[in-house]
């Protein structure tokens, strides 16, 4: 079935990865993801579901590209291009978190199963020993019937970001937990921001804010691109070093129906790879291994170099390979950090103490921590199970 899948797709073999699953309602089916960075990225192709075999096709979160086009002396232009149906242009909020995809698991028939809930690369939303999505998810979204609701009248899938302090990526954020929608897909097109407006406020979705709306004119777009970056590279810098406040825009341009999407990112945190500047920085290495821990990796089995792959998606092997003790650091950080938390997590099971009774916790865990690792131990409880 494999075959039948590439020539629907067009996508190469090497670009799917097979996955067998259970739903969370007990739904067993199988098939493949797809990892090829494009439109199609996370689409599953189920190839079978409850021992039948059958084919169909979920599409997940697109790839989002840059809108840059490479001049002659090696400089970049904003390309912006705009469809003559275009209604509406507008920048987004683009949050730093975790993209969670709510889609319809269906029969041959079409029939609704179950709402399953997923990360871009893994078919169901999974724990593990380095963070419990599923938790999280139901503190963030303690109702679900409105959701499901939605996917299932709207017949679409749903992508929201899971951000906040909680599940901390590069951004440092005030919130605790939030879980904001920003795209939905039908018909595998990304739906208008007119019609995700609607369903938000249709079913109470927080919904990820408008930074700016601008007239759907590439040359005005493009200005209008630059000035953001410009704006948003300001506040980071005054932030301090190391220190984000923001990760980025897209740029949604919208015709009545449908919605196309561009990446517009301050440069301190840009992935630009074809450049003759570019190089991988910090922030790059630690955003692929958010995308990995997100994705179910094994970092007990793991090794710096499997990084690369995901690197590789913006940035060419020789700079990569220029940044190997780099990776290296940034990785073996990284690593040391989740067995910190996961050691932690296990004192705190161990105590049979609530969590939130943060006293209490905080004089037994002196016992197993010295004095001055205990802003740590602090942090890193507020983290994991919140204020």
């Amino acid at each position: 079935m494999l075959e039948q899948i590439i020539a629907v797709t067009n996508v190469s073999p090497r670009h799917w990865q097979p996955f067998t699953a259970v739903s969370p309602g007990g739904i067993s089916f199988s098939g493949y993801v797809c990892r090829e960075e494009s439109e199609k990225l996370g689409m599953l192709a189920i190839t079978g579901l409850a021992g039948e075999s059958r084919l169909s096709f979920v599409y997940a979160m697109p790839k989002i590209h840059y809108p840059y086009r490479q001049e002659k002396d090696g400089s970049l232009r904003v390309v912006i291009p705009v469809a003559q149906n275009v209604v509406d242009a507008r920048f987004t909020r683009k949050l730093d978190g975790t993209a969670i995809i709510f889609y319809p698991l269906t029969d041959a028939a079409g029939n609704l199963l179950e709402v399953v809930p997923r990360t871009r690369l893994q078919p169901v939303l999974k724990p593990s020993r380095w963070g419990d999505w599923n938790a999280l998810l139901a503190e963030a979204l303690p109702d679900r019937v409105p959701l499901e609701t939605a996917v299932r009248s709207q017949k679409a899938t749903l992508v929201f970001e899971l951000w906040g302090h909680r599940n901390p990526h590069l951004v440092r954020y005030d919130e605790p937990l939030r879980l904001t929608l920003h795209t939905a897909i039908r018909h595998q097109k990304p739906l208008s921001h007119r019609l995700l407006l609607d369903m938000a406020g249709r079913y109470r979705f927080d919904l990820a804010p408008t930074l700016a709306v601008a007239e759907p004119d590439p040359v005005g777009l493009a200005r209008a691109y630059r000035q953001l970056q410009a704006e948003m590279e300001a506040r980071n810098v005054a932030a301090g070093a190391d220190v984000f406040l923001d990760e980025g825009a897209i740029l949604m341009l919208s015709t009545v129906e449908t919605a196309a999407y561009w990446k517009c990112k301050p440069p301190s945190i840009e992935e630009i790879h074809w450049t003759v500047d570019a190089h991988v920085g910090k922030e790059h290495v630690q955003q692929a291994l958010y995308k990995l821990q997100e994705n179910g990796y094994d970092f007990d089995a793991g090794h710096a170099e499997d990084v690369y792959e995901i690197l590789a998606a913006d940035f060419d092997l020789e700079r990569i390979e220029l940044a190997a003790d780099l990776i290296g650091r940034v990785y073996q950080d990284f690593v040391l950090e989740l067995q910190k938390r996961a050691w932690l997590r296990s004192l705190v099971n161990e105590s049979g103490l609530d969590p939130h009774d943060r006293p209490a916790l905080m004089r037994y865990l002196a016992r197993h921590y010295p004095r001055n690792q205990m802003g740590w131990v602090y942090y890193a409880v507020a983290e994991l199970y919140g204020e």
